[in-house]
Formats: C-alpha cells, structure tokens, sequence
C-alpha cells in the first residue's frame, strides 16, 4: 500500500468521531464523507488538484511519513482545531466593490476607484466630484455588553479592510462618487429630487404590484452589478500564490439578505466559541437609521432594474390587531402551503426563492461565514398561534406620544425611548416590560419560521414592507418632534450604534447621523396618516344636548388618558401573548 493511501484510509478509519471539515473553497458545510470522497485516493504530492482552501488541510494532515500516520487517529480533532485557529486569524470577510476586490486594493487597503473609463480620474476628482482620503471613524466610547477590543473585524469600520476610500463632495456619493446622494439628481447632483411615494402595498393598482412582484422576482436572480462577497478567511484571501482573489458573485436581494445577517453574526473568539452580545442593527438606536439605509439602498436597485426612477417599495400596515397576516396570500407575498402549512404555498413565487445566511450556528462551529449558498426554502410558522395578535394602531399611536428618541442606556433595557418601543423591547407607551414584544418584534415573533431568526429574516419578502411601515412610524415620528441630530447618542450606546459610527457592513462608509433625517429629504415619502384620528372611523353625534353631553364626557376621557401618558405611568400591556418563540430578540 503506498504511503499516500495508507495514510487516507486511516483518516478514512477516524471519520467516527462525527469531525465537521471546512471546504473554504465555497465555504459550503460539508460532512466528513463527502469531503473525505472528493480526496485523490493516491495524492502522491498531486494535492493541488483540490482547490486552494483545500490543500491547506490536506497539506496538514497528509504530509507525515508512513510511520508516522498511526499517530492521527488520536490526533485528528487537535489537528482540525488548529487549522480552524490557524483559518481564524483576523478574519475579513465583508462585501466591497469589485473594483476594490483585487491583489493591489487589497494590499494596499484603499478603494478610490477611477469613474469612467479614464484611468487617473480616481473617485470623480477631475471634475470635482471627490478625493481619495482617509476613513473617518467614530472615536468615542461605546457601551452596551460589547465590551472586547480589536476582537471583532467590524470595529473602527472598514478600517480592518480599507483605510482609504472616495470621499465625494457636495451632494456626490457612490464608491466612485458616480451618484448622488439620496434626495439629489442631476448631473451635478444639485436637483432636489421630487420624493417617490411608498403606498399601501394593499392600495397598489394591478400593474404597480405586479411591477414589485416581477422586480423582487428579477433582484432574486440577478447578479450584483457592483458588489461581492469575500469566501475566504484572511489567511486565503489572496489565494495560494497571493494572486487570486477569493471573492464570489451574489445576486441583489441575497445581497440585501447577506447584508443584513453580516451585521448581526456574532463575534468569533474561535471555533464553536461565538460571542453573541453584539448587534450592529438592533438593539440600539443605529436600529432605526441602519434599517432606513439598507431599505433605501435595495429601492434604488430595483429603481435601477425597473428603469422606473418613481418606483418605490410599498409599505404593509401590520397594525391591525388581527391573528391572520393578510399580506400572506399567493396574490400577495405567499399564501400557505396546504400540504405542508410551514411553507409558502406552490402557487406563489415566492415558494420556489431559496434562503440564505440561515446556519448560524455551523458558520460559527466552522469558523467561516454564509457564502450566499442555497440553504433551503422560505418558512413561515403561524399555524396555531392563536395566543398571538398584531400590534394595534392604539400601540401605533402610543409610541409616536414618546418625546426621547433613546434614552440611557441605550439598549433593551431603555425606558420611555421611541427607539426602543418602535422596536419592541417596552411598551408601545414607553413602560419597560420584559415579558412581551411589541410592534416591529411582536410582527416577526408572530411570523415565525424564517422571519423569526434575525440573521435570514431579509429571505421573506415581507421583511421589505414590514420594515417600510416601521420607518414611515419613525418618519412621522421626526415631524413631530422635528428633531435635531443632538437628541441622537453621540457616545456610550452598543457598539455601531453611536451617532457618528459607520454603519455596518455598508460601504463606502456611511454614519448614522446622515440618515437620521425626515425621509423627503432622502428622495421619498409615505402615502399614510397616522395622526391621532383613526382612519375610517368617523363619529356623528347628534346637535342634541345629550349628544353635547357625550361629546363633553368623552373628550374629558382622553385628555385624562393623554395626562397619564404623558406622565409616563405604568399601563397593562395592550397585548399579553404567550410567546413560544422569541428567537428574533433573544438571538444576538
């Protein structure tokens, strides 16, 4: 028996020990099995027949001599667990331009792409649009139970990546400072744009919502035209040679999803060691500003996709108080299927969109990230809750009578924080209460399945609406109170969530305090009220005196109502549910 396959059927002997291998190649999960069968049963130094990422765990478990291999079977979980340490090195896996994603950005950590053709107009500069500099990053402190240093590759963000990119002047944006800033047209970017109006996704015409329908459809299966996901660890990024980047192609909306599931993966401190206590959208005020960039960036995609300048995402009314979701219809976002009543029904699209980022819990036993591969279908789990219901336009009301945007200590645990009651980790009248979720927590706790696990929650299409109504409650929000960037944190919230923090994982770089701003000035509006009238309900009383008489009594019964809230007491939860599954909340 040669050496090579005496040492291969050994390692063949081992496979017992249920040991997890790493093809870093395509960063899939693969059990020992298949991995082991995609091995030459006689390397004889013919190893780099295997991809690169590889014949880095080849070369440490097939370079012994003969003698030496009856050693492995005893050593075999040490030696994977030093090649996943070894892969685990500062690892830099984030999503950049595809310009940027060569030898020479790498190395030399800046992206100051050229704009057009002309090689020295790096970053529009010859005409004024912007300059190569340096990555401005937030230095103040932050709190929240995130308390490591140079641990995390997303701290002091992107500088773990690029520590030079474009930075575009006036009202220019763009990685290449090729666009303009939401809000802003015209071929110098110096045209307000005419807001586009997001709208009931119930009060769309036939042709607008088959215009959503078939664009989610076409952002699914279309391939980003300017971003890409890393699929290697730092160690590898460059290849064997150091010449053959390790990036792949992912399409748009798997990019949205991508996006949202890479700020909220935990912090690696080594293999199947994740620290959890890290959120860099949720849990914070950078909740409400990173959702509204992210919403944002995926509708001028699909403006792109549809040539529709005026296209807008439309907006799902979840306060309705009622136990069914009725945007969950094959007419709609998917209705249930009757064979399995955890899936999307077949005659829906969206039954056939295959999920990513779900395996949180392989990425982090791996050491390695989603990679965007096909890891199974869409779920939805509302069979049977009949304990739930959704949020009320009372609770709707109540939390847009909260006056603080945040309040220490900026996390779960604040009280009378809009923020943190828009979210729904208090009372939608500001009264901290752990035992129940509330708005935009209680509709994805309602959901279940796929909506429910925050790091693949973006696969269902209704993460898009759901969050379109969560922003229009924020937008009416900040004219009520017309607040000033001065009532955001600058210091001492979670980690991503100061005022001047870059937002995770966007790029180029872009802070919080740039977004929190009302959304005409970021190029669209909502077609809503939500003043404190309730919509559709119109009440005639008679010119009688006892119609005056009840007139009388019931205004005097709200504004006692308005005094106790104002007076911020403590109310009976609106909803008591008993929730089985609060994974959304409780996973980061």
């Amino acid at each position: 028996m040669q050496p090579a396959t005496a040492q291969h059927d050994l390692v063949l002997s081992a496979i017992s020990t249920d040991v997890y291998f790493i093809t870093a190649s395509n960063l899939k999960i693969h059990s020992s099995r298949p991995w082991l069968r995609e091995i030459p049963h006689s390397l004889g130094g013919r190893s780099n027949r295997l991809p690169y990422s590889d014949q880095l765990i080849c070369k440490l478990i097939f370079h012994y001599s003969l003698e030496e291999t009856i050693r492995w079977k005893m050593r075999i979980m040490l030696v994977l667990g030093t090649v996943s340490l070894l892969l685990y090195v500062n690892p830099a896996e984030a999503q950049f331009p595809q310009t940027c994603c060569t030898v020479e950005g790498i190395r030399s950590k800046q992206c100051c792409p050229s704009l057009g053709s002309d090689p020295a107009n790096i970053c529009g500069s010859l005409s004024g649009r912007g300059s190569c500099s340096a990555v401005r990053v937030d230095s103040k402190p932050w709190g929240g139970p995130y308390r490591l240093r140079n641990v995390d590759d997303r701290e002091r963000w992107p500088t773990k990546f690029f520590n030079q990119t474009c930075r575009c002047n006036g009202n220019f944006a763009g990685y290449n400072c090729g666009q303009c800033k939401f809000g802003w047209t015209g071929s110098n970017c110096d045209q307000r744009k005419t807001p586009v109006v997001r709208k009931n996704i119930h009060s769309l015409t036939s042709e607008e919502l088959k215009e959503f329908l078939d664009v989610l459809d076409l952002a699914k299966n279309t391939i980003h035209p300017d971003y890409m996901i890393a699929t290697q660890h730092w160690l590898g990024l460059l290849g064997p040679n150091g010449t053959e980047p390790q990036f792949a192609n992912i399409s748009i909306y798997d990019f949205f999803v991508w996006q949202h599931y890479y700020s909220v993966r935990d912090t690696l401190l080594g293999p199947g060691r994740p620290f959890k206590a890290i959120d860099f959208s949720h849990k914070g005020p950078a909740f409400i500003t990173w959702h509204r960039y992210h919403l944002l960036s995926l509708e001028r995609e699909l403006q792109r996709l549809t040539g529709n300048e005026n296209f807008a995402i439309p907006y799902w009314n979840f306060a309705t108080g009622q136990s069914e979701c009725d945007v969950c219809t094959d007419s709609l976002l998917g209705g249930r299927n009757p064979d399995n009543p955890f899936l999307i029904s077949n005659q829906s699209r969206f039954s056939r969109w295959g999920v990513v980022c779900n395996s949180l819990d392989d990425y982090n036993r791996l050491v390695t990230l989603c990679n965007g591969t096909n890891e199974g279908f869409i779920q939805r789990g509302m069979v049977g809750r009949t304990n739930m219901s959704l949020p009320t336009m009372s609770d709707v009301r109540s939390c847009l009578g909260i006056r603080e945007f945040d309040s220490p200590p900026y996390f779960t645990n604040s009280s009378f924080s809009f923020r943190n009651a828009l979210e729904g980790y208090e009372k939608p009248d500001g009264e901290l209460d752990n035992t129940v979720d509330n708005l935009h927590n209680l509709v994805h706790a309602m959901l279940n399945g796929t909506s429910s696990l925050s790091h693949s929650a973006a696969n269902d299409p209704i993460f898009l609406v759901l969050h379109s109504f969560t922003d229009a409650i924020f937008d009416e929000w900040m004219r009520r109170f017309v607040s000033s960037n001065a009532t955001y944190p600058d210091e001492m919230a979670p980690i991503g969530h100061n005022r001047d923090y870059n937002m995770v994982p966007f790029f180029p770089p872009i802070t919080n305090e740039e977004i929190y701003i009302t959304s005409d000035q970021l190029g669209y509006s909502y077609a809503i009220s939500l003043d404190d009238a309730d919509e559709g309900a119109v009440f005639v009383l008679g010119s009688t005196l006892g119609g005056v008489f009840v007139s009388l009594l019931v205004l005097l019964l709200i504004f006692v109502l308005y005094l106790r809230q104002r007076r911020n007491r403590g109310f009976e939860p609106l909803i008591r549910a008993d929730f089985t599954n609060r994974k959304y909340t409780e996973e980061a």
